[in-house]
């Protein structure tokens, strides 16, 4: 298939060293972030509260399989929405769509009852949310293609706008459920991510000028059919896995490891492609997997994390007691505060700043140690005070800072030319199969029982994939990668 790269405008005007056209875009991730983390804080609650409660009173493993399972869907999805952007809508329709179906998921969850509304709401969230993920993505690293030297910082700004959004939409969410119930805290985020489309569309045209262009190709037919009856299947699939008491969580881990084999066997079997540019994807490979590490981990936050502050978590502070979910805000405070700090300091730094392995390592470190007091705490007995809470959730939003700009801005940099949008979904799917592996870790959690051993293990997998990075560091030397512009990635 022929397609076209990114189009290239010269450099235009700049705020704080960054082009002016990535802040709209940026800005609209707060929004999407606010209404998605919003959402999602509350919907392992949901599942698994009392029908008196406004819940489906499900058990708390069938919670946590839902939820991980929505998640990793949601990853899942961006291989197809990827596709879609390149091939049919372009990034930028691709953005706007998703928000359309998005908030429509939204709706449908706050005004449609029992699991129906669920399933019907989650899907289409789901859906909605891969598109504006990778089409966000996409249409970011256009506005940076001509200041290449600022990529990593245009990204890390991009992820404190998420931040913002997400700390917002877990704190007033999270409030909302509390004082008025799950349907007016749903309903919420289907009004935020209405204003984040209204408020991003003047700003469209110069932010998407340059975003990756539309295949020259056009696709119609059955090349456009099959992909479309496929995402029909597997949604069937997943849906007929719950209905029959089995883990979806394992099905969609299995997709999107697939998935992800099946696109980059199709990226390394292309013949317009040199050896430089598979050797680039193939460096990014570790990052791949350790940014599947790090997403299991980060996924217990929305679900055993969750269960472990309602149901465990001494949670009175000068006597007033906070909602479980408040707890978890701390992670996107953390990403504020850190992120425009790391953001200066590798902008400052340049070539001299530390080389992605070794932050990686660093990140997992934090989250090994993390896991570990948990632990430890759990094994106690009684309640776990709210301060170890508070600083696992500061020490994962730390390291997400870390890991999560990083890992997107290197697969955006690395992408073959019309394999951008792409590239970006199989980063990804990284990711849904995280969230899938800790949706199947979460069947052998039982709540006041087995925590301390299920939390342990999770710091060895962070201490683990420290080691590792720390091996790679080693093994690819000081430059990672250098990009078809010329940059070098260290």
């Amino acid at each position: 298939m022929i397609v076209s790269s990114s189009p290239t405008a010269p450099p235009g005007r700049t705020l704080f060293g960054l082009p002016r056209t990535m802040y709209p875009v940026a800005g609209f991730a707060g929004f999407d972030a606010l209404a998605y983390y919003g959402m999602q804080t509350i919907l392992v609650y949901y599942v698994y509260f009392a029908a008196n409660e406004g819940g489906l009173e499900l058990s708390p493993s069938v919670a946590i399989a839902i939820v991980s399972t929505y998640s990793a869907a949601t990853f899942l999805a961006t291989m197809f929405t990827g596709w879609l952007a390149d091939n049919v809508l372009g990034a930028g329709r691709g953005l706007r769509w998703g928000a359309v179906l998005a908030l429509i998921g939204y709706l449908v969850l706050a005004l449609v009852p029992g699991e129906v509304g669920l399933a019907a709401g989650l899907i289409a969230i789901a859906f909605g949310a891969a598109s504006m993920w990778v089409s966000e993505g996409a249409v970011l690293g256009g506005t940076l293609n001509a200041h290449e030297g600022k990529r990593e910082s245009g990204f890390t700004i991009y992820y404190l706008g998420s931040a913002a959004g997400a700390l917002v939409g877990i704190t007033l969410t999270g409030a909302l459920q509390t004082g008025f119930g799950f349907r007016i805290g749903f309903l919420a985020s289907a009004v935020v991510i209405l204003i984040g489309l209204l408020v991003y569309l003047p700003f469209r045209r110069g932010t998407e000028a340059t975003a990756p262009a539309v295949a020259t190709v056009r696709i119609s037919g059955w090349a456009l059919a099959w992909p479309i009856v496929g995402v029909i299947a597997a949604v069937a699939a997943v849906i007929g896995t719950v209905a029959v008491g089995w883990n979806p969580a394992t099905l969609v881990g299995a997709g999107a490891l697939v998935a992800a084999a099946a696109l980059l066997f199709r990226l390394f079997a292309r013949h317009d492609l040199d050896r430089e540019h598979k050797r680039r994807v193939l460096r990014y490979l570790p990052f791949f997997f350790a940014t599947g590490a790090f997403s299991m981990l980060y996924q217990q936050l929305y679900t055993t994390v969750a269960i472990h502050s309602e149901a465990s978590t001494d949670r009175m502070v000068f006597g007033i007691e906070l909602p479980p979910s408040t707890v978890l805000g701390i992670a996107p405070l953390c990403t504020i505060i850190v992120a425009p700090i790391l953001a200066t300091v590798w902008g400052a730094l340049g070539r001299r700043q530390p080389s992605l392995a070794v932050k990686f390592a660093v990140a997992f470190a934090g989250c090994a140690v993390g896991m570990g007091w948990l632990a430890l705490a759990s094994g106690v007995g009684g309640l776990t005070p709210i301060i170890v809470l508070v600083f696992i959730v500061f020490v994962f939003g730390a390291s997400d800072v870390v890991v999560s700009p990083s890992g997107l801005s290197l697969a955006s940099a690395v992408a073959p030319a019309g394999f951008e949008t792409r590239m970006l979904s199989v980063h990804y799917l990284s990711v849904a199969i995280g969230i899938a592996a800790a949706g199947v870790a979460g069947e052998g959690f039982i709540p006041g029982e087995n925590e301390t051993g299920y939390f342990a293990g999770f710091a060895v997998v962070g201490a683990v994939v420290a080691v590792a990075m720390i091996v790679v560091r080693v093994a690819f030397g000081k430059r990672l990668v250098t990009t078809r512009e010329g940059e070098v990635v260290r």
